[in-house]
């Protein structure tokens, strides 16, 4: 049973590469077209390979566009070729009406092998619907073949989760380490590392969203989007966070009321929690702090207005995490 789920495994893992897709889709639009005595079936192959793509939305797409054109080239065809004569000069008339109409309705795409289809026309000795048939034959099988082979397309739910769990675990050290600095006004060298390997998987992990929203239809298919821009924005934020240390050099009070919340926030970051409860202690914190003795020089005044923006960057962290929640319930409620 296992050797079948391994056989299995290595089979997705060949037919995910664009390559191979390709080269089968190729062969049996080829394959079908002789079978179905289809002329220029070779030109079915050509169009097969052309209509692999990376993601489901995408080949879905393109599908629509290369029919739409090559529907609009066999019946233009027919019209110009049958009305003027087949000639390279009717052919160029052709491509004057053909080419601004795939522009209108942006099918672009279709548009080189719409007209190849039309140059089998063009060379015919009559054009019948014998002709006609043929060419929407090759049209579909190539698409067709190409469409099904586009269904299979890799998994990249699993690289995406193990980047957005690194992300988390950085994100949790480097408050950590702040919470930490906040203390001894110390910084770790590893620190400036850590920030350029999350950097790395923050847009390994983006680049995986856009690639699982469009391999799905469903109505959450964006969510994994939104999330790593919501990470993102926190990292810009994080950054802001860092910054803050090269002006502190005092310690009060406050000081440490914040690292003990700081480190909290460490600890309760994670993708489930919508950071209600900590914002509600950030407006507890601030509150404390407007009851509190005000700063006797002005070290003391400079100091204390770091660590307020300080407490404000982090109060922006946790809004973002905040607003991401609300908005992704408000979906799923519609």
């Amino acid at each position: 049973m296992q050797s079948v789920i391994l056989n299995r495994g290595g089979l997705m893992k060949y037919l995910d590469n664009l390559a191979v897709k390709m080269s089968i889709s190729a062969a049996i639009a080829f394959e079908i077209g002789n079978m179905l005595n289809v002329q220029f079936s070779a030109v079915a192959a050509v169009i097969a390979i052309l209509s692999i793509q990376d993601t489901r939305k995408k080949s879905f797409n393109f599908a629509k566009k290369r029919i739409l054109a090559c529907t609009i080239s066999i019946l233009l065809s027919f019209i110009v070729y049958n009305t003027i004569g087949q000639n390279f000069i009717t052919f160029g008339i052709f491509l004057i009406i053909f080419i601004p109409i795939t522009s209108k309705l942006n099918v672009l795409e279709g548009m080189v092998p719409a007209s190849v289809l039309s140059t089998h026309l063009l060379l015919a000795d009559k054009i019948n619907i014998s002709w006609i048939t043929n060419e929407f034959l090759i049209t579909f099988i190539a698409i067709g073949v190409a469409s099904i082979a586009n269904l299979f397309m890799p998994s990249y739910e699993k690289k995406f989760n193990e980047d957005r769990e690194y992300i988390e675990e950085g994100y949790k050290k480097i408050l950590m380490k702040m919470s930490k600095s906040l203390i001894t006004y110390t910084i770790d060298i590893d620190e400036g590392k850590l920030m350029e390997d999350i950097e790395k998987r923050l847009h390994s992990a983006l680049e995986n969203s856009y690639k699982i929203a469009n391999n799905r239809f469903s109505k959450g298919s964006s969510y994994y989007v939104e999330y790593i821009n919501m990470r993102i924005t926190q990292f810009d934020i994080i950054k802001k966070l860092r910054s803050h240390f090269e002006k502190f050099y005092m310690s009060f009070e406050q000081t440490h009321m914040i690292a003990k919340l700081t480190k909290k926030v460490a600890d309760q970051l994670h993708e489930s929690n919508d950071c209600k409860e900590l914002l509600e202690d950030v407006e507890i914190l601030k509150k404390d702090f407007k009851i509190m003795a005000l700063p006797k020089t002005r070290e003391e005044f400079e100091n204390r207005a770091q660590l307020l923006q300080f407490i404000n960057d982090l109060e922006d962290l946790l809004k973002v995490k905040r607003n991401f929640v609300i908005n992704n319930e408000n979906k799923n409620s519609k």
